[in-house]
């Protein structure tokens, strides 16, 4: 070849190569296998597509062609199908104020503040937006000091003003600090910025101490840099003294959970020192140990509804439901309603508890649609949310999430082209609680979400497949992987039969395992009879097994490795040993049958279980320990039946009302007893409170005593939850908490008044 045209060949190649690299850059843009950024940054992002895992998820572009989508898949639906499955990207949401993002920065000098948490607040002045974020001060006097090196990140995008503050590292104390943020405020705009240790809020005025932190005002600019420093004799403001910290080596007992170390929110926590409870609208503090000083140190008012809370550390999770109406709404002309619709909002708040005495509000997230459920692994919170969508109603928009920490967002909406009866938005998310990131969430376009169970790698949501006649014959499976706060949709699937609670699945070996109750409405009117489906990690079948128990239901189910403990109701108490070793092949091994039924199995060790129940539909509560050494041959080692017809517990709905302590020897069950005699003036005896048991597979159940909230008055305020620290019983109903000393019977130690 002519080495003249040797140069020319290697060009050509190298502008070959580019076009071909472009364009295959085109066809699979950079980290498009990755998850869904649902980040709220300062400026417009491009959200990417989810990894779809076991089929290509499509994606709306708006909520309007969601609306069209259920329009025409509705079952039984004349309107002819208007969308064709696709994949389009969410529009981001603008600025607000023109002329884009100003950084703003504020300065101060921490000679004079105390080593603490400390929480940056900036807030607008003229408008209605706010950043916050944390960061530690130390004391370095004794200690080498390291290089601090600050992260930044973007504020969120918005329909409105927003105003973003970066991510500080630790600092000691002394050092100078540059806080620095993102805006899209008008120039010369005013911003308020204050910082303060988490122990206690600068507005707090009417408590003994010293203030330690700063304030001042500073203004939106692309360049200038405003600095404030403190004066040397900070200002004192009233502060109680500070709280004992709690005791990480004291014996208390956690809440009841399915999977260990998958936590459950509840409607109260202890860390061995501190009781958080949740009771009517407020949330309150108590110190609670030592029990002859308990007492309520804190409470909070709240204007929704607490539903439950977390405790992790010095954090503090409360999950309230609220219902808001917006000021107007837009309509067409001549077509506008009677009244403004009530949205449905979930709200969570993240507190610094480092103080008990004085929780700090930290952060506060906001999420279109009712709480279905939520789980805590580590510090990372896992919710699942959903709403209903309107196919009709020309107003109303995808679910957002509203972020103090980080703006807001609406993450992107996915749906699954197939037809059902109803569809609902479920929206699946996590947070970081310790963190400042942002929200990591996706919506999905389903029916409505009904049981969710987590384990520590997956999260599934099992949904009735409701026909027109609201009947649900079946259940679509949902999973999601879970990777340190990712959540990536993995497969879909469907089951015969519906389930009883979230005890219903199981995973175990990369398998799901599911008990269901599957109906017969054919006309050989069979009718119920239980079924056990293995399903692998695509969600298909596997195994199952079928026509457990005909004519009956199941009314509570407890999977234990390779084993399931089943048992349905309908005049006996058939409880049934399923053997899973073989997931491709499910068997019944053995069963007993006794009368009554039991609504909650727990383990008691590897070959003893519990059971929770009533004697029968008109009978009294009922304790059973079942011997399941012999798979073949389960027995029944022992019972106590308590109470008449009438009498009830908390723990036939609520596992996490049961409390026992294999180690302690105790199991304490909260009850209503309406007891089987009659009074000489002809009325049957009431009391509520708890029944105090021990139990081991020799001697069976022993009765140590009982703890009585109220005694035949009117005032039957019924024992929700029971925890113990050390050698102390607490009873928690809505009214009090009774404290019980375990170490003398139950005696009486005192109560603690729930205003």
């Amino acid at each position: 070849m002519n080495e003249k045209y040797v140069p020319l060949l290697v060009l050509s190649g190298i502008i070959t190569g580019i076009i071909l690299a472009i364009a295959v850059m085109a066809l699979y843009p950079p980290n498009a296998a990755g998850t869904v950024s649902t980040v709220t940054t300062s400026q417009p992002v491009v959200q990417q597509m989810i990894t779809p895992g076991a089929e290509a998820l499509p994606r709306f572009s708006s909520p309007e062609e969601a609306r069209a989508f259920v329009r025409s898949h509705i079952e039984n639906s004349d309107t002819p199908k208007l969308l064709t499955t696709r994949t389009v990207m969410a529009e981001s949401r603008a600025n607000a104020q023109p002329g884009g993002t100003r950084t703003w920065q504020f300065d101060i000098d921490t000679k004079t503040f105390k080593p603490d948490e400390y929480i940056v607040t900036a807030q607008a002045i003229a408008q209605e937006a706010t950043g916050t974020a944390l960061f530690n001060l130390v004391d370095c006097s004794w200690e080498k000091k390291q290089q601090k090196v600050e992260k930044s990140s973007q504020p969120a995008a918005t329909n409105g003003s927003f105003i973003a503050v970066n991510p500080i590292s630790d600092y000691c104390v002394g050092d100078r600090i540059s806080i620095t943020g993102q805006t899209n405020l008008a120039p010369d705009d005013g911003i308020l910025v204050q910082v303060y240790g988490s122990s206690f809020k600068p507005t707090q005025k009417s408590q003994s101490g010293e203030f330690s932190g700063t304030s001042g005002t500073i203004k939106a600019s692309s360049s200038s840099s405003s600095y404030y420093s403190p004066s040397s004799s900070p200002a004192t403001v009233s502060q109680a003294s500070p709280a004992e910290p709690a005791v990480s080596g004291r014996e208390y007992s956690t809440t009841n959970v399915q999977v260990k170390d998958v936590d459950e929110a509840d409607i109260v926590k202890t860390d061995g020192t501190y009781v958080y409870v949740v009771s009517g609208n407020k949330l309150h503090i108590l110190k609670g140990y030592p029990a002859t000083n308990a007492g309520i140190i804190a409470s909070l008012q709240f204007s929704g509804s607490p539903e439950s809370l977390y405790i992790t550390g010095d954090r503090l999770v409360l999950i309230s439901s609220a219902r808001k109406q917006d000021d107007f709404q837009q309509c067409q002309p001549g077509a506008c309603g009677y009244t403004i619709p009530v949205l449905q909002k979930t709200q969570v708040f993240v507190y610094s508890v480092k103080d008990p005495a004085h929780p700090a509000l930290v952060r506060e997230m906001e999420l279109d649609g009712w709480y279905r459920d939520s789980r805590m692994i580590g510090s990372t919170l896992y919710f699942v949310i959903h709403s209903y969508l309107d196919p009709y109603d020309t107003g109303a928009g995808f679910p957002a999430v509203y972020d103090s920490a980080r703006g807001s967002a609406e993450p992107p909406v996915y749906y699954f082209d197939h037809t059902d009866s109803e569809y609902y938005l479920t929206t699946i998310g996590s947070v970081d609680i310790r963190a400042t990131e942002t929200v990591k969430a996706k919506t999905f376009l389903i029916g409505s979400a009904g049981t969710v169970y987590v384990s520590s790698d997956n999260l599934y949501i099992a949904v009735p497949a409701n026909t027109n006649d609201r009947t649900a014959t079946s259940t679509d499976l949902y999973s999601f992987a879970l990777d340190n706060g990712q959540l990536t949709y993995s497969a879909r699937g469907t089951i015969d039969g519906t389930l009883l609670n979230q005890f219903s699945l199981d995973e175990y070996g990369g398998n799901l395992r599911v008990a269901t109750t599957v109906q017969d409405y054919s006309r050989t009117g069979k009718g119920p009879s239980s079924r056990v489906t293995v399903l692998d990690g695509r969600m298909q079948v596997i195994g199952s097994v079928g026509d457990l128990a005909p004519t009956q239901q199941i009314y509570a189910a407890r999977f234990m490795g390779e084993r399931l403990y089943l048992v349905t109701y309908r005049e006996t108490d058939p409880l049934f040993v399923i053997d899973l070793a073989d997931p491709e092949h499910p068997k019944v091994l053995g069963e007993l049958h006794i009368p009554g039924f039991s609504s909650y199995l727990h383990p008691y060790d590897a070959t003893h279980l519990i059971g929770v129940g009533k004697e029968s539909t008109r009978g009294g509560l009922k304790l059973a320990l079942f011997d399941v050494a012999d798979v073949y041959n389960p027995r029944l080692v022992s019972e106590e039946k308590l109470g008449g017809y009438g009498s009830d517990s908390e723990v036939l709905r609520d596992h996490k009302a049961f409390l026992f302590d294999r180690e302690k020897d105790l199991l304490v069950l909260p009850v209503h007893i309406v007891e089987n005699t009659y009074g000489s003036n002809g009325v049957q005896p009431v009391w509520g409170g708890a029944y105090v048991f021990g139990v081991n597979p020799e001697k069976g159940f022993t009765e140590k005593g009982t703890v009585v909230h109220y005694r035949d008055t009117g005032n039957q305020r019924r024992v929700q939850r029971a925890f113990f620290i050390e050698d102390v019983l607490y009873t928690m109903a809505s009214d009090k908490i009774v404290m019980s000393d375990l170490k003398n019977g139950t005696g009486l130690i005192g109560s603690v008044g729930l205003p």
